[in-house]
């Protein structure tokens, strides 16, 4: 006589919606920063590559797509990018330096390799005691926990793997400060903003 099915499809959608436009979010902001079309392709690809992944793997651990998985894909859009995008800034520095597209990203995954999985253990280490609460709490976030640390450590290995060889391929140096017109305007205009925020931020640190 009672039938919530479409109250939870509804939930579905909307958290299906929520990741979808934090998506969208994400790659804006590293595009605001990056002010490169390939810069951006990079880190971007890892967001439906370690979802997908992370998609596949829990499927074989029995999860359901459910309101608290894709709330920790939602989650984590934002923290899989984030391996991905110093790998990149590593790459893109050594290039500044006169090496070639490989040699630079060869250079920046061994650099940031460390770094990278330290974060990561870090981050697997905050969450997963969360799958191991008990009674009825940890039955429900049991998987959201896990899901969380799935994803984590896809987007790790994604940032070691992918990411390098996009770099080897694709990255090139320039920006869109460097182009005339209206967007190189706006673009320089932002690169001055954030280079007087770090000045004061920097007088702030030697201040404290």
């Amino acid at each position: 006589a009672f039938d919530q099915s479409p109250f939870i499809a509804e939930a579905v959608a909307e958290v299906r919606d929520a990741m979808l436009e934090a998506s969208v979010l994400v790659v804006a902001v590293i595009f605001v920063f990056l002010q490169g079309f390939r810069s951006t392709l990079i880190p971007s690809l890892a967001i439906p590559v370690s979802v997908i992944a992370t998609f596949g793997i829990i499927h074989f651990l029995g999860f359901t797509i459910n309101n608290l998985v894709l709330m920790a894909l939602t989650l984590t859009i934002g923290v899989v990018v984030d391996d991905a995008i110093i790998v990149l800034e590593s790459a893109y520095r050594h290039m500044e330096e006169g090496k070639d597209r490989v040699t630079a990203a060869i250079t920046a995954s061994d650099e940031i390799a460390f770094p990278v999985i330290a974060t990561t253990l870090t981050l697997v280490a905050v969450f997963v005691p969360i799958a191991f609460l008990g009674g009825t709490v940890g039955r429900f976030f049991f998987e959201f926990g896990i899901t969380v640390a799935v994803a984590i450590f896809v987007s790790a290995f994604v940032a070691l793997t992918l990411t390098p060889m996009l770099c080897s391929r694709l990255l090139s140096l320039g920006t869109s400060a460097s182009r005339p017109g209206v967007i190189g305007a706006v673009a320089r205009g932002f690169d001055r903003s954030i280079e007087r925020f770090s000045t004061h931020y920097e007088r702030l640190l030697h201040t404290a």
